[in-house]
């Protein structure tokens, strides 16, 4: 496991980074931003949507926004049979992170 890719993007606002990491046996989208103790951002049924509220906690926090597979711009999740799954995959992600 570990960071796959990271690079400034326009898909990634606020000058967040946006990598992958490999996680569980998925590929895992990463949006982060600042330095010091993680702080993992978990998104709603829409996928990662950052706001000017992550970035200013970026100023004191590093941020990470994990996008869960199957979300967002994530290939479709035809694995995870439940929540607690996908809580275990979302916390190898951070792990590896």
């Amino acid at each position: 496991m570990g960071v796959l890719t990271a690079e400034a993007s326009d898909r990634a606002p606020f000058g967040f980074a946006e990598s992958q990491v490999e996680a569980d046996g998925f590929r895992i989208r990463v949006l982060e931003k600042g330095a010091g103790e993680p702080l993992v951002f978990l998104h709603t049924a829409r996928g990662v949507r950052l706001t000017p509220a992550h970035a200013r906690l970026a100023e004191t926090r590093r941020v990470i926004a994990l996008e869960a597979p199957g979300f967002g711009r994530s290939p479709a999740n035809e694995r995870t049979r439940d929540m607690p799954e996908l809580a275990r995959t979302l916390s190898a992600a951070a792990q590896a992170l």
